[in-house]
């Protein structure tokens, strides 16, 4: 099994050959992500191979909230009819060189695991993400994501849910 680093985007990164096959993917993460993470809208972390520099994979997670209409019902019982606060993964790609050998299922879990420290800090519901496509819904879906009634690759996975899945939270603090 590969030795999978994760570590918190710097810009000594080797971004240039990152490819996952989806074109805004590849462009945000060359061309965007420093100014994403200098203007405070997101934060960026890096797959690499233990000792490496290139980029095999990465995700972004920032604040979000949900609005109360979208929640499923199950979801919305005995809230306020108030939006709900959410980390928002807002990004998660893997480099077509190392798909199908789990690193995105441990980029997954790290964003849980990361979403799991902050809701202890602050209120968080759940964590949201919009699936890219059908492939993306189905990945999530795998891992307990749920569709939000607004759009049905508006998926959410509720924190008591994270909280289960009793991941190491002290590895990410």
């Amino acid at each position: 099994m590969p030795n999978w680093e994760i570590r918190h985007f710097a810009q000594s990164y080797d971004r240039s050959h990152f490819d996952c096959g989806i074109t805004e993917l590849n462009e945000w993460l060359r061309k965007r992500v420093s100014q994403y993470e200098k203007r405070d809208l997101s934060r960026t972390y890096i797959a690499t191979r233990r000792g490496e520099d290139r980029v095999l994979g990465y995700y972004a997670i920032s604040m979000h909230r949900v609005s109360y209409e979208a929640l499923p019902e199950d979801q919305a019982r005995g809230l306020p009819r108030i939006d709900v606060p959410v980390v928002l993964l807002g990004r998660l790609a893997v480099d077509k060189t190392v798909q199908g050998q789990g690193l995105g299922a441990t980029l997954l879990l790290d964003a849980l695991a990361r979403s799991l420290f902050i809701s202890r800090q602050v209120g968080i519901r759940a964590v949201e993400v919009d699936a890219f496509d059908e492939a993306a819904k189905g990945f999530y879906s795998k891992y307990g994501f749920v569709p939000l009634l607004d759009d049905q690759r508006h998926l959410f996975l509720p924190m008591q849910v994270v909280h289960r899945l009793e991941l190491p939270a002290s590895d990410v603090g």
